[in-house]
């Protein structure tokens, strides 16, 4: 029915007609098939299951792989979770003991501070005395040289 026929009622059937409503018209029964087509039917029904079982071969196939694989990450996840957790342990330890040295490093750099001031103020103090030796060897001989006059005049 198009979409202006739809309020159009179907025309009555004449009451004479000696078929009844309701009841096939024509031959009532099917043409038999022939061997040919039941051959094809039977390959594709063979072909569809093998199918089907290959596709569920195939997934278990995947399943057993990846589930091999997500084993052995695990396992591995577990010895690194392991050696990560001692590797830490050590670690914590390792910084322990260096917080505990704190005062032996700043004692330490403090001596080496007072070391350096103590290097520089003996290198002044020797420089300043071989200027001052110096001074007293140019006066010995600044005099020499007035009492080598004196005594030849």
């Amino acid at each position: 029915m198009g979409i202006f026929e739809m309020g159009k009622k179907p025309a009555p059937l004449p009451k004479d007609l000696p078929i009844t409503p309701g009841e096939p018209i024509g031959p009532t029964k099917r043409p038999g098939t022939s061997g040919t087509e039941l051959g094809l039917r039977a390959n594709r029904e063979k072909a569809s299951n093998a199918f089907q079982r290959a596709a569920k071969a195939e997934q278990a196939y995947r399943a057993k792989r990846q589930a091999h694989a997500a084993r052995e990450d695990v396992t591995e996840g577990k010895l690194l979770i392991k050696l990560g957790m001692k590797k830490l342990k050590e670690g914590v330890a390792c910084y322990g003991r260096a917080v505990k040295a704190v005062p032996s490093i700043l004692r330490e750099r403090r001596n080496g501070v007072r070391d350096k001031k103590m290097a520089k103020r003996e290198e002044e103090a020797e420089k300043k005395r071989k200027k001052l030796e110096e001074e007293i060897e140019k006066a010995r001989a600044a005099r020499g040289e007035q009492g080598k006059d004196e005594t030849a005049a």
